[in-house]
């Protein structure tokens, strides 16, 4: 039995002055581990950051946001645009997304490329009004798109729950 108990000390278990040093590799694992982890997430940002100026590059980008001005009986259910007569987005908002615009918020709804010159985007909203009224509004806005980034804000407008404008600012 001592037999046993002191081969088990020798060679199954670490002494007691080993075990600090192997806590400290463990620490210096754990940092470099961390250290990594930190570096792969600035490396992804960096990526995206060159992705969004490959695939969107400034001289042809557009971008579509949408902005609310309304009274709190309003609720937007869903928006689609067509851009030449084209659809190039269809949302449908959930209620966190809804009372993040109540509040002022803005959504960016599209991001993508456009030649320069006359372009023409239509704007379909649906939703409700107050008395659980559906609606359903669309508006076409002439664009111009010159060289260089162009944004656009979609402002739905409505005041004491009545039906919805659309009205649009260009920058």
């Amino acid at each position: 039995m001592v037999l046993f108990a002191l081969n088990t000390f020798a060679y199954g278990q670490n002494s007691p002055s080993e075990r600090p040093s192997e806590e400290k590799e463990f620490r210096s694992l754990d940092e470099q581990v961390q250290g990594l982890k930190e570096e792969v997430i600035k490396i992804n940002r960096e990526m995206l950051l060159l992705q969004e100026k490959l695939l969107f590059p400034s001289s042809s980008q557009i971008s579509v946001f949408i902005s609310l001005k309304s009274s709190s009986k309003f609720s937007l259910d869903a928006i689609e645009l067509k851009l030449d007569n084209r659809p190039i987005q269809k949302y449908i908002y959930t209620f966190r997304e809804l009372e993040a615009l109540h509040k002022r918020g803005v959504h960016r709804l599209y991001t993508g490329n456009l030649a320069v010159g006359k372009h023409q985007l239509v704007v379909t909203i649906s939703g409700r009004t107050s008395g659980n009224n559906t609606y359903s509004r669309r508006a076409a806005f002439a664009l111009e798109k010159a060289i260089g980034p162009k944004l656009v804000e979609l402002r739905v407008i409505s005041s004491n729950g009545g039906q919805p404008t659309i009205k649009i600012k260009e920058w």
